[in-house]
């Protein structure tokens, strides 16, 4: 498996083969042909959070400069309620309309394999990105989530010097990457001894929903020294609210809670770190999926995912991203050439 090298943080911190029936042969054949014109489509489980919102409007942007270029003749997006059920049933009728492609943001890590078998069976490529599955038949692209992790619960340990009372704040739960963050953090924790657990609460990665779950924590809780991992303005809105001071809040790379760190830092010398994966990872997926299509030979991404860099925000760079615009999260521009050059001529 290729990597890219995570090296934000280094100064901080010390295929099963397939069988294809003879139907399936011929359209995988006739879809190798093709060199535009294609159709593809987006599965995307949750829809419920500024990450999700902007990924889908980032794809569909990339899906209008593919169609003028002549390369997509339909970009089709379902968009879910969090549910393996409702995917499954947008995947099976998207199965029976027979797209090119289709790019799966997963709502379960195995709830989705079967259908997953069934579409690439019928000559559809499949691309899972971001919240990935268990399948060896799609190809899987995502962020090194469980480095997430463990780089924010390391650093929460090292600013309390082993000693401290921590609220955990989860994200999407049930999806991989969620899992996969939450597990490291665990790790880590379970490991320092002197770190104390007072709770959890589910986000959804979203500031409203994450600001009510605190807030109906706080009364309980006279102490709290840090709040990890899906540490959004919510949190932060929480504890203002209820007059008390902003404890240790690790980040998540979205606007809000960018715009507020920059001001606090600026008035008192608020220090923290922020982490998040790229909503233009859908752009990467769609991207990469023409090259599929086209035939260009591509990593190995079934038996392992390939595993993108995570963003990370420090004291150091935070005033860099003074300017996002709110209602977003961190995210860099990929294009088709930026895919070539960094994912298909690199290996």
């Amino acid at each position: 498996m290729r990597r890219l090298a995570l090296v934000f943080l280094a100064a901080l911190f010390v295929v099963p083969v397939l069988t294809v029936s003879a139907t399936g042969q011929k359209e995988a054949a006739s879809a190798s042909a093709k060199k535009g014109g294609y159709v593809i489509a987006l599965s995307n489980s949750f829809y419920g959070n500024t990450w999700r919102k902007q990924m889908v409007d980032l794809m569909q942007e990339a899906a209008k400069q593919a169609e003028a270029q002549g390369l997509v003749k339909q970009f089709i997006v379902d968009n879910g309620d969090g549910t393996v059920n409702t995917q499954l049933a947008q995947l099976n009728s998207l199965i029976l309309s027979h797209p090119d492609a289709i790019l799966i943001d997963a709502a379960s890590a195995t709830g989705l394999n079967g259908a997953i078998a069934r579409a690439v069976q019928q000559g559809i490529k499949v691309v899972v990105f971001d919240s990935l599955t268990t399948s060896t038949d799609a190809y899987q692209i995502t962020y090194d989530m469980s480095s997430w992790g463990k780089i924010a619960a390391d650093y929460v340990v090292k600013r309390l010097d082993g000693k401290g009372d921590v609220l955990i704040t989860r994200g999407v739960v049930g999806s991989l990457p969620e899992k996969q963050i939450y597990d490291a953090v665990m790790e880590v924790l379970k490991q320092n001894p002197g770190i104390h657990i007072l709770g959890q609460v589910d986000t959804e990665a979203d500031n409203a929903k994450a600001e009510a779950a605190v807030a109906n924590l706080l009364p309980s809780m006279p102490k709290i020294d840090a709040v990890l991992t899906e540490g959004s303005y919510g949190v932060v809105q929480a504890f203002e609210a209820a007059g008390r001071p902003v404890p240790l809040v690790v980040g998540n790379n979205r606007a809000e809670f960018i715009r507020w760190w920059v001001q606090e830092k600026a008035k008192n010398g608020y220090q923290t770190i922020s982490l998040g994966s790229e909503p233009s990872v859908g752009d990467i997926a769609f991207w990469l999926s023409l090259d599929i299509l086209q035939g260009d030979k591509v990593p190995e991404m079934k038996a392992q995912p390939y595993l993108l860099p995570l963003v990370a925000v420090t004291n150091e760079t935070v005033d860099n991203f003074k300017d996002i615009q709110p209602g977003t999260v961190i995210a860099h521009s990929y294009d088709a050439q930026w895919v070539k050059d960094n994912i298909l001529n690199k290996q």
